[in-house]
């Protein structure tokens, strides 16, 4: 019985239960944050495709001419299952009468398709497709505002629920 007692009173003077209900409302706190977050708009997993572009962008646009298909064969993730096709293309861009051959993830790309890149004036190797040069149309209203995820709410009510049974367990 006194291996119980030890256990029932912590050092601190509280009980476990006690404990239990301030991790229980700590942890409701962290839930209610996350909803809140949720609710404005957060992503937890990201749609759009983001590229390296430096912060400083004094890259020089230039279009780029889409030369060759290449594909590569990975193998299934789950056993029997087909294996995948990776595709990517192989660029060409010319900058003071030099070649550059670049590889780029594919995007819907053809041979012979031109696409706009910027590179950088001091090292014309290193480059990023520029994504914005075929949005210059698009009007302020066009673009859609962030959706409310329905998890959000559920997160805040689950939060405040924990938070309650936490101030129950701690009284």
């Amino acid at each position: 019985m006194e291996i119980l007692s030890i256990f029932a009173k912590s050092p601190g003077g509280l009980s476990s239960q006690q404990i239990v209900g301030i991790v229980l409302a700590v942890t409701g706190l962290g839930l209610i944050y996350f909803g809140v977050k949720i609710m404005q708009g957060y992503e937890l997993f990201p749609q759009e495709n983001r590229q390296n572009i430096p912060k400083e962008d004094n890259y020089v646009a230039v279009k780029a001419k889409v030369l060759q298909k290449k594909k590569q064969k990975l193998p299934a993730l789950e056993k029997g299952g087909e294996p995948r096709i990776f595709v990517q293309w192989k660029i060409g861009y010319q900058v003071g009468g030099e070649k550059y051959d670049q590889i780029v993830d594919d995007d819907g790309y053809e041979k012979g398709d031109f696409i706009d890149i910027k590179y950088d004036p001091d090292e014309p190797s290193r480059f990023y497709v520029d994504t914005k040069a075929d949005d210059t149309d698009t009007d302020e209203e066009e673009i859609p505002e962030k959706e409310r995820h329905p998890f959000g709410y559920a997160a805040l009510g689950f939060g405040v629920v924990l938070i309650a049974l936490g101030v129950m367990l701690f009284l």
